[in-house]
């Protein structure tokens, strides 16, 4: 063998040289910090082949690696596959390295390598390849490049000489590797060490390895089901476990820590050893794949996803609780064929029947059908695992899962929603995987909704209520069971607690066939959480069932014996105003709505006009059911009133309602009003405004200035023949002797409830305008000048606040001056500068605000002394200025002036000469021109 190679080396250097460079490229690349591993696989071959259990032993002498193994020897194809670089001498297909080239590991830590085996030995050394090319004058390849580093270094494993040295005793072949002086034997040692427990799992024919003293030891267990429990057991009684299950095309190991299989960190492809293509699957994967010679890629086309055939069979091997260990979650693909791996191993799980789903108990022929028909092609399958505890299974995308499933609910619901993940699998944390399944969450909502039709007993509805209760842990889960069904006492199933009632709370059974009692077999808590009331009489009174039964079947006798004995046990005020639709015989025998009958001796009888609507009530519905229980349905006693929440518009069918709706500027919040005001007479009001203080609910109303039944009592309510608005309170002077005085007995003193009722200076509505002009003009009355003053001045601000239309109102013949006489306006002058009213008479001035002057002499119609009256000053005076006059500064502080910017002119005597609409001289003690202000001295 070496003469052939030497004459194929003589005869081309360029042989030699690729030789070289072929078995360097090998080192350096594909088969660089593999060498445990190559040796472990030929040691795995050896022992396969002589099917004995596989012994690998690594011991470092002196300079001098040894790995000796058990198994079959060296035979002369090995020799020759050794020799070749390419050519192989292992003809079985089960064998792991199929190339030939992997023992060529050997030269990263030695030029100096003896193979020793049962059969014969041998030796490859690079130093007898040189003396063989120098005796034999094989010229040596030069190197391409003058660099040093790149001179030629012959190949080592192209040839051999025998040895007789014999493997160590109890072994059949022994590797001795020289170490070469760059090689770091401690750090070869702990990287073999670390490597020990790997080969053993991906290289079942070893079952043993020893690295100097530490032994790594392999041993298999059938647990059923296909899996098989891996255990490698190390130095100083560690050891380590595996279950492991055999597809087709692939061997799957799920790492065990206490006793259960957990997922895999990120790992590599082994093919059936170690790969450079990285994986992040949940389990290891040992494939029998398509790989490049040095076995660290993937050969382009290899066809990966065959490999997960069988993946969703070692899932339902698995215990039911810890099947989803096998599903990858979401993460981002550390490889390409990570990525098509993990698509293959989702679309396997996916499309196979593997998920634990709770037993299934078919109630009816169909649904058993149903379940015959899933389980036939493959989406269901009932039959129990080999090994462990009988357990349904589905297709995952045929199942359902509902997150937090406890083992009662699950009970209670497996015919209810169809294949249902079994509730070890349900919890928050495996939600994630059960989504890469595609499994169908279930939320309580779709819960409430499947409820809906249910035919079960009322126990089982309290136990589904019991079940559910945990779940309510907040507004959100309530709100999502709000549609819940509810099995009722008269037989019937509602949708939604709200609308229900657990218990009428009643010491007298009374039949309410309206309400929605919940059936007391079913009566939960729960349902109390989710909305359902304990019914008190004012809410069965309320029940929306029971007005629709009154707007259809108003004389219903059952109804109405049911409502009055009700009514006797409830708040009046707490009770809706529609309890009046109940129709009742009045004295005649007509049936009318209780709201237009009367009790006998109601106060209100005597308030109304003689033609009112109103009928007296059959004296014998009074005896049966008492006056207390007819007044809380709406039987008249006193004044009705009539309130809306949210009201949308003047549809209360009350009087003149249109008109005050147009005076708000917004719909009100809560409508509120007494009913039938128009139907009292004129003379009664005085007695009706008596009722109307004393009873606290319409006592409010009367306080409310802006609310409807203040606005009406103003505008229309009368009490001699003047309208309440046109009266004004006792002790109210601002318009004293102009408006008539409000002094009904009993209730003048009452101003918290009458002053809303009567009239406001600071609401000056044209109504009022028009009585205050009126009042104003006659010469019967006899107001003070002060009341004239701010009468006038009220006036006027409504004018310039554009409260009031002038076009609306006539105005009197006769205006009244600021003396009190009722003049001819011809005669009248608005005083607009008051120092002219220290000069004219106070029978010619009309008097208000100086600021509103111009919006009084507007109003009335009347000119302005400024425009009509001018001013000489007749006397000399000494001119000066405020602040240089001790007079000027006791003025300002005497009267609060501001500083003053004029002049200040001082007289001895201060004589005034007016022309105009007024002729005249006068003696003044102050008058203004312009800036200039002058003053009359005292004396």
């Amino acid at each position: 063998m070496r003469a052939g190679v030497l004459a194929a080396w003589r005869d081309s250097p360029t042989r030699l040289r690729e030789d070289a460079a072929t078995e360097a490229d090998l080192v350096r690349a594909g088969y660089r910090d593999r060498l445990l591993t190559e040796l472990a696989q030929n040691a795995a071959d050896a022992a396969a082949k002589a099917g004995v259990a596989g012994r690998l032993v690594v011991r470092l002498v002196g300079d001098a690696l040894h790995v000796a193994n058990t198994g079959a020897p060296l035979e002369l194809s090995g020799v020759h596959a050794l020799t070749a670089l390419r050519a192989s001498g292992k003809s079985d297909g089960t064998d792991v390295g199929r190339f030939g080239v992997g023992f060529t590991a050997v030269l990263s830590v030695s030029d100096e390598v003896e193979l020793r085996s049962a059969t014969g030995s041998l030796v490859f050394s690079r130093d007898l390849t040189w003396d063989a090319l120098r005796q034999h004058n094989i010229q040596i390849p030069s190197s391409p490049t003058e660099d040093p580093a790149d001179g030629f270094v012959p190949p080592v494993l192209r040839m051999v000489w025998p040895s007789d040295t014999a493997p160590v005793d109890g072994f059949d072949t022994e590797v001795v590797l020289r170490l070469r002086p760059d090689v770091d034997a401690a750090a070869l040692l702990a990287g073999m060490h670390a490597e020990a427990i790997d080969l053993l799992l991906e290289l079942p024919a070893l079952r043993r390895i020893t690295i100097e003293t530490a032994e790594f030891t392999s041993t298999t267990t059938d647990l059923g089901n296909d899996l098989r429990e891996i255990r490698v057991d190390g130095p100083d009684n560690a050891h380590r476990t595996w279950w492991q299950y055999r597809a087709p095309r692939a061997r799957w190991l799920l790492p065990i820590r206490n006793g259960r299989p957990t997922a895999a960190a990120p790992d590599v492809l082994r093919a059936p050893t170690r790969s450079d293509e990285e994986l992040s699957l949940p389990a290891l994967l040992i494939a029998d794949v398509a790989m490049q010679p040095d076995r660290r890629r993937l050969l382009p086309g290899a066809r990966l996803a065959e490999l997960a055939t069988g993946y969703a069979d070692f899932a339902r091997a698995l215990p039911p609780r810890d099947r989803l260990v096998l599903v990858p979650t979401p993460a981002f693909a550390r490889s390409e064929a990570d990525g098509l791996l993990r698509e293959a191993l989702i679309r396997e799980l996916q499309t196979h029947a593997w998920l634990p789903i709770v037993a299934t108990h078919p109630v009816t022929a169909d649904a058993r059908d149903q379940a015959a028909g899933d389980a036939a092609a493959g989406l269901y399958d009932p039959a129990p695992q080999p090994g462990s505890p009988p357990v349904d299974v589905a297709v995952p995308t045929r199942a359902s899962a509902l997150t937090g499933l406890t083992e009662e609910l699950a009970r209670l619901l497996d015919d209810v929603v169809g294949p249902l993940v079994i509730p070890e699998l349900s919890a928050t944390g495996q939600a994630e995987a059960l989504g890469v399944l595609d499994v169908h969450r279930l939320g309580l909502a779709r819960l409430a909704e499947l409820s809906t039709g249910l035919e079960r007993t009322p126990h089982w509805w309290y136990s589904l209520y019991a079940a559910l209760e945990p779940f309510v842990v907040d507004p959100l889960a309530a709100e999502e069971l709000g549609a819940l069904a509810v099995p009722l006492a008269d037989g019937r199933l509602v949708t939604g607690p709200r609308t229900t009632v657990l218990d009428d709370q009643l010491e007298v059974a009374i039949p309410v066939h309206w309400a929605r009692l919940v059936h007391p077999a079913a009566a939960h808590p729960l349902l109390a959480r989710l909305g359902a009331r304990s019914a008190t009489a004012e809410d069965l009174l309320s029940e929306p069932d029971l007005r629709a039964e009154l707007e259809d079947h108003p004389d219903d006798a059952d109804t109405i014996d049911a409502v009055l004995r009700l009514a006797v046990l409830a708040d009046p005020t707490a009770l809706p105003s529609w309890l009046s639709l109940i129709e009742l015989p009045d004295v005649a025998g007509e049936l009318r709505p209780a709201d237009e009958l009367l009790l006998p001796d109601a106060p209100l009888r005597e308030l109304l006009v003689e033609d009112s609507p109103f009928s007296a009530i059959d004296p014998a519905v009074v005896a049966g059911y008492g006056a207390q229980a007819l007044r809380a349905i709406g039987v008249g006693w006193d004044f009705t009133v009539v309130t809306e929440a949210d009201p949308t518009g003047p549809d209360h069918d009350l009087d003149d309602e249109d008109r005050w709706w147009s005076t708000l500027s917004d719909d009100p919040p809560e409508f509120a009003a007494i009913r039938d005001l128009d139907l009292v007479d004129d003379a009664a009001w005085p007695e009706a405004l008596w009722q109307l203080a004393s009873a606290p609910r319409t006592r409010r109303l009367l306080t409310d200035r802006n609310g409807y039944t203040a606005w009406w009592l103003r505008t229309n309510a009368r009490i001699d023949g003047t309208p309440l608005g046109l009266m004004r309170h006792p002790s109210d002077t601002e318009f004293a002797e102009l408006l008539p005085t409000f002094a009904v007995p009993g209730l003048a003193d009452d101003a918290t409830a009458m002053r809303a009722i009567l009239a406001d200076s600071a609401v000056i509505t044209p109504e009022l305008a028009a009585a205050l002009l009126n009042a104003l003009a006659d010469p019967s009355k006899s107001p003070t000048p002060e009341v004239v003053s701010r009468t006038h001045a009220t006036l006027a601000a409504a004018v310039a606040a554009e409260l009031l239309e002038l076009t609306d109102l006539d105005l009197p013949d006769r205006v009244r001056a600021l003396s009190g006489d009722v003049i001819d306006p011809a005669q009248a002058l608005v005083l607009d500068q008051p120092w002219f009213g220290l000069a004219l008479p106070p029978n010619r001035l009309v008097a208000g605000d100086i600021d509103t002057a111009s919006a009084l002499a507007t109003l009335l119609d009347l000119p302005l002394v400024s425009e009509s009256v001018t001013a000489e000053i007749l006397t000399p005076g000494r001119r000066t200025t405020w602040s240089a006059e001790p007079l000027g500064v006791v003025l300002r502080q005497l009267f609060s002036l501001p500083r003053q910017v004029g002049d200040l002119v001082l007289h001895d005597d201060l004589t005034v000469r007016l022309h105009g609409a007024i002729e005249t001289t006068a003696s003044v003690p102050w008058w203004r021109d312009g800036d200039t202000v002058h003053v009359r001295t005292p004396h």
